[in-house]
């Protein structure tokens, strides 16, 4: 189930689902998060003319050995910088945000129509962002459009759809979520999430009204 807005306000409020620095009110669409260009990038560096490179994960499976080995970091000016990418050029780019998933929340990262129109795709195939996630997503961006874009530090790049597991995970990406398994109410309870009936599954008041950053009144479900 994807999660709408009001479900992710609350699941930050709850300190479940974190993003450090932390998210404003316009970065929330009705059903997804906007994430922000960093100013970090990595150019993979081209074979020069004539030579050819090959790449047999077979061998060496490591790939960010093999992407510091054959990338050149970029540090681009955060308030006046832009990093210009090339009909036919691929780079590597962090966003702004770092993310931690809970166990039962996952994520994939989908790109925005507005840079999609003029050719620009924010990953290749690797959307997913499993439960239990932390640290800054990596986007793998490419211009197969006929435009060199410019993008630049602290613009919308991508959004982060959130979807609940149907039970909590039991494995960890990280040693930090490792922990004695639930029990089975436990399980279902935390694969509700703590807005939803116990009962019926549906949404219900919580526990303490939650306030939408930017406004003075409390939002409850209706």
């Amino acid at each position: 189930m994807i999660l709408s807005d009001r479900e992710i306000w609350m699941e930050i409020q709850s300190g479940r689902l974190k993003f450090e620095p932390a998210i404003a009110q316009e970065q929330v669409s009705p059903s997804a998060v906007d994430l922000r260009l960093s100013n970090q990038f990595t150019v993979l560096k081209k074979a020069p003319e004539g030579a050819k490179v090959i790449i047999d994960l077979a061998k060496n499976p490591d790939v960010e050995q093999i992407v510091a080995q054959y990338g050149k970091p970029v540090t681009v000016a955060s308030e006046t910088g832009a990093f210009e990418i090339a009909p036919g050029d691929f780079v590597l780019a962090y966003v702004m945000e770092s993310i931690e998933l809970p166990n039962y929340l996952a994520a994939r990262v989908e790109g925005r129509s507005s840079l999609a129109r003029l050719g620009i795709s924010v990953h290749q195939t690797a959307p997913t962002v499993h439960a239990t996630w932390q640290g800054q997503l990596r986007l793998e961006i490419s211009n197969v459009g006929p435009f060199t874009i410019a993008l630049r530090p602290g613009q919308s790049i991508c959004q982060l759809i959130l979807e609940r597991l149907g039970t909590p995970s039991q494995s960890t990406l990280t040693s930090r979520w490792q922990g004695p398994l639930a029990s089975p109410r436990q399980e279902r309870r935390l694969a509700r999430g703590p807005w939803q009936c116990g009962r019926c599954g549906g949404p219900r008041l919580p526990v303490a009204p939650f306030v939408i950053p930017g406004q003075s009144d409390t939002t409850a479900f209706p």
